[in-house]
């Protein structure tokens, strides 16, 4: 089955974004669970960055699967 571009291109910034929110999640736990020596301030901010990042990834994560199943749906595939 041969892909159309679009869609194996949405395919791939999908898998990117799950990746990069993964990797948030990571950053996330490893503030909350190791201990890094940070400032009570500076935990924080990275917690607040890290919990934006993950919502920021999983929304676009999203888009770009709704995308992909409207192409194929639109592709017939």
């Amino acid at each position: 089955m041969t892909k159309h571009p679009q869609t194996a291109a949405n395919t791939r910034y999908a898998f990117a974004s799950i990746a990069a929110m993964l990797a948030a999640f990571l950053l996330f736990v490893a503030v909350m669970l190791l201990p890094l020596g940070l400032t009570a301030d500076t935990q924080v901010s990275l917690i607040r960055f890290s919990l934006y990042a993950i919502v920021l990834f999983a929304v676009l994560g999203g888009i770009f699967s709704v995308r992909v199943a409207y192409l194929r749906k639109k592709n017939g595939a």
